[in-house]
């Protein structure tokens, strides 16, 4: 449900910095393929590591999916979300944009 609409998120706002990099959990490269494919996805999904390599934990503390994160232009998590429900992309579009 999330990643759409971060997908829409993400052709407004593109052209003004914007990024989005989705990091999928389970690391099931095949699943997640599909998924980007399905749902016409064009932002960098990455896998996430395991173990000593767990990217999002060791780096950013994010143990629960989904969870969202807006980073201003010097690398400072500046907004952080966990968990998705229909709606909230508006209260992001309106952080995005405090950003850019």
């Amino acid at each position: 449900m999330e990643l759409p609409r971060l997908q829409k998120l993400y052709e407004t706002y593109r052209n003004q910095g914007f990024e989005v990099v989705a990091v999928e959990a389970s690391r099931d490269t095949k699943q997640a393929t599909k998924f980007i494919k399905d749902k016409g996805l064009s932002f960098t999904l990455l896998e996430n590591g395991a173990e000593d390599a767990d990217v999002v934990s060791s780096m950013f503390g994010v143990y629960a999916f989904p969870t969202s994160l807006l980073v201003d232009r010097e690398g400072r998590v500046m907004f952080a979300h966990v968990g998705f429900e229909l709606g909230d992309e508006q209260k992001l579009e309106e952080e995005i944009k405090s950003l850019l």
